[in-house]
C-alpha cells in the first residue's frame, strides 16, 4: 500500500466554525425593525454595527411596542385558561353525578338530600351527612367545587355546625322541606325520575343581602378578598356583574355548558326565599 501524500489530505472544517448563527427571535426582529423605521423617518443613517447603540427614544418606542403586544395577547391567554377551567369544572360535575348515582344504587334510588343540618335548604350548602356521603362515594372532596372557586374564611366559613358545609356548586336534589310548597322548578328525589331534571349546577348565585358568586366570567371567576363568595351591592346579580354562564348537570349524568342568557333568570335557591340562582 502506498503512503498517503500529505498534500492529498483535505482539511475538514472545524465544526465550531461551521455552525450557523442562531435565527433572530421575533422580539429581536421587532426591535431592529422599529429602530430602522425610527431612523428612516428621522433621516438618520444607521451607524456601523460595532458602534450601534440605542437612543432613549428608540428604547421607549420598543417598550411601547412590547406593551401593545402584551395587551393584545394577555386577554387571549386568559380566555384560553378559562376554557380549560370550564372543561375541568365539567369533569368535576361528572364525578359528583357519578357519586350521586352510586349513593342511589345503595339507597333505593334516592339521591342525597340537599337540605342542611336543620332541615332547611340553601343550594350552596349541604348537611354533614350529605357532604360525608358524596366525599365517601367519590373519594375526593375537590369535586364539590368548581376549579375556579376560592375560599376565604374571613368572608364565609366553609363549615358551620348549624347548617353543615358550603360547596362550590348549587345542589338541587331532594331540596323541598317537608310540609312546604315546592318551587317553580322540580327538585329530583329519585334517580328514576326524568333524566332531564337538573340536580347540580355551577354556583351562579345571589341573595337579597348582596351575596354573589360568579364562577365563570369572561376571564375566569370574579373574586373579592380571594373569595368566590362575596358581598356586592344589594340587588347585584351574576348577570349584572359579568357572568358568562355555567355547567349544568342532569339526573342522567350528563353535563352541558349553558350561556347565561340560556339559563332561567331567577330560580329560587333556598327554602327561605332570599337567595336565587341561574341554571
Amino acid at each position: 500500500m502506498s503512503a498517503l501524500q500529505v498534500g492529498s489530505i483535505k482539511k475538514l472544517p472545524d465544526p465550531l466554525f461551521s455552525l450557523r448563527r442562531p435565527a433572530l427571535t421575533p422580539i429581536m426582529n421587532i426591535v431592529l425593525d422599529s429602530r430602522r423605521f425610527i431612523r428612516t423617518v428621522a433621516g438618520v443613517r444607521l451607524r456601523p454595527a460595532r458602534n450601534a447603540a440605542f437612543t432613549l427614544i428608540e428604547l421607549l418606542v420598543v417598550i411601547a411596542i412590547i406593551a401593545i403586544l402584551a395587551a393584545l395577547l394577555l386577554p387571549a391567554l386568559a380566555s384560553a385558561k378559562e376554557k380549560g377551567k370550564r372543561a375541568a369544572c365539567k369533569s368535576n360535575l361528572h364525578q359528583a353525578l357519578l357519586a350521586i348515582h352510586m349513593y342511589g344504587m345503595d339507597f333505593q334510588d334516592k339521591v342525597p338530600s340537599a337540605r342542611e343540618n336543620q332541615n332547611l335548604w340553601h343550594a350552596i350548602r349541604v348537611s354533614n351527612n350529605t357532604w360525608t356521603n358524596l366525599v365517601q362515594y367519590s373519594g375526593n372532596s375537590a369535586i364539590l367545587d368548581c376549579p375556579n372557586f376560592r375560599w376565604n374564611p374571613a368572608v364565609l366559613n366553609r363549615y358551620n355546625s348549624s347548617y353543615g358545609f358550603l360547596i362550590g356548586y348549587q345542589y338541587l336534589g331532594d331540596a323541598v322541606v317537608p310540609g312546604s310548597q315546592g318551587y317553580s322548578w322540580h327538585s329530583p328525589v329519585k334517580l328514576t325520575e326524568s333524566a332531564t331534571n337538573t340536580i347540580l349546577a355551577d354556583a351562579n348565585h345571589w341573595g337579597s343581602d348582596g351575596l354573589n358568586a360568579i364562577p365563570h366570567a369572561k376571564a375566569g371567576s370574579i373574586y373579592q378578598n380571594s373569595s368566590s363568595y362575596f358581598y356586592a351591592l344589594a340587588g347585584s346579580t351574576p348577570t349584572s356583574l359579568g357572568a358568562q354562564g355555567g355547567n349544568v348537570g342532569y339526573l342522567d349524568g350528563s353535563v352541558v355548558w349553558k350561556n347565561i342568557k340560556q339559563m332561567s333568570p331567577q330560580n329560587q335557591a333556598s327554602s327561605y326565599v332570599y337567595y336565587y340562582g341561574n341554571w
